[in-house]
């Protein structure tokens, strides 16, 4: 008589998904019968990560970036917790995208519901969206130099910039109670542009005298080697505009006092998956928890209140309470802007002192803490 796989005792079962080659034969071990279906449902966080990563190049395109979409927000939260992890992250950073995924796998468990909430984002929200950046910036016009490469990257790239660094997305409009732990320093994210998301000008404007290895077999593999001027192009379809046509129709819309809407859309914009997600059908209505709470945290920070108001002034008054708790030379403010950050990155234009400083600590490799 044959032995069948779910005829085996529960504790050889349970070993299985540390047998598999990839998340492919999970998915097809649960779905054979009901008790390898629950063998397999919830294997360790990090048993997934690693079987996922093993799945990228086929199951989880673009790759790596869908992998470092899903793994992005947990990585800050765990590189926050403590200035050596800060500097993992940030040599991490500076090997490019594959280095950056190397660490989020090796830090950061996912789970299968993470996975099919993955899966999900890139059929209903991820390629609408790419069809439609395409047909707006894509390739097609015959002009290489003002077309977004890669929409569906791209897409990926705007989603990881709000969540790798959420911490200083949020950091305008929650309170500073909740500020435990610093965010990640202004140079991480202007590095995490020039050298995951590389461009030839980049390399230029920011004084690189060689180009990062990595970026050199770019052109031989056919990558795109101007990803922050796609990305820039396709700002003109990812605006303000958008999003506001998206909130507009909404409830709460219309409680927002008129003199912080165009600061909350802002907010909405980087929210990271939410972001994009508020773009198709339905996104406004199924994230509505979400929008309030980000609406009610706008108007307390900024002290909202009845009498003549700019949100200028407001949010001037806002960061200089900010600056006061932030440990980083460079910041700014408290509301980051894509478009600001790629001024630097992309044409080295800095609107704050000691540009050329700061342009050398982008190149510069991050120096670990001693902590002994």
């Amino acid at each position: 008589m044959s032995l069948r796989l779910d005829t085996l005792p529960p504790e050889l079962l349970l070993r299985l998904p540390y047998f598999v080659h990839s998340i492919e034969d999970i998915l097809s071990l649960s779905s054979t019968c009901r008790v390898l279906y629950h063998t397999c449902a919830n294997p360790s966080p990090h048993v997934i990560s690693k079987l996922v990563a093993e799945s990228g190049r086929i199951f989880f395109r673009p790759h790596p970036h869908m992998l470092i979409a899903a793994t992005a927000r947990q990585l800050a939260d765990w590189a926050i917790q403590h200035d050596e992890r800060r500097f993992r992250l940030e040599e991490a950073i500076r090997g490019g995208v594959d280095k950056l995924l190397e660490l989020a796998i090796d830090v950061v468990g996912l789970t299968m519901d993470d996975i099919r909430r993955l899966l999900r984002f890139k059929y209903a929200v991820l390629n609408p969206l790419d069809k439609q950046l395409d047909l707006s910036s894509g390739p097609g016009s015959g002009y290489g130099m003002t077309i977004c490469n890669d929409p569906e990257t791209t897409l990926l790239t705007w989603v990881i910039y709000g969540e790798l660094f959420h911490h200083s997305m949020e950091l305008g409009y929650l309170s500073s109670d909740q500020l435990r732990h610093q965010p990640l320093s202004s140079v991480t994210r202007y590095k995490w542009l020039a050298y995951c998301v590389p461009d030839v000008n980049s390399f230029n404007y920011l004084n690189f005298k060689n180009q990062p290895n990595f970026f050199k077999d770019y052109k031989q593999e056919e990558n795109d080697r101007f990803q922050q001027l796609s990305l820039q192009t396709a700002m003109d379809f990812l605006c303000p505009q958008l999003w506001e046509d998206a909130l507009q129709p909404t409830v709460l819309w219309k409680t927002i006092d008129p003199v912080i809407r165009e600061t909350y859309v802002s907010c909405a914009m980087n929210l990271g998956f939410s972001s994009l997600e508020l773009l198709v059908p339905g996104g406004p209505e199924r994230l509505t928890a979400q929008l309030e709470l980000i609406a009610a945290s706008l108007s307390n920070a900024l002290n909202v209140g009845p009498g003549l108001q700019t949100a200028g002034r407001l949010i001037q008054a806002r960061n200089a309470e900010l600056r006061e708790l932030i440990e980083d030379p460079w910041w700014l403010t408290g509301f980051p802007d894509l478009d600001v950050d790629l001024s630097l990155t992309l044409w080295g234009n800095w609107s704050g002192e000691n540009g050329r400083v700061l342009m050398k600590a982008i190149r510069t490799p991050a120096v670990t803490v001693n902590t002994a």
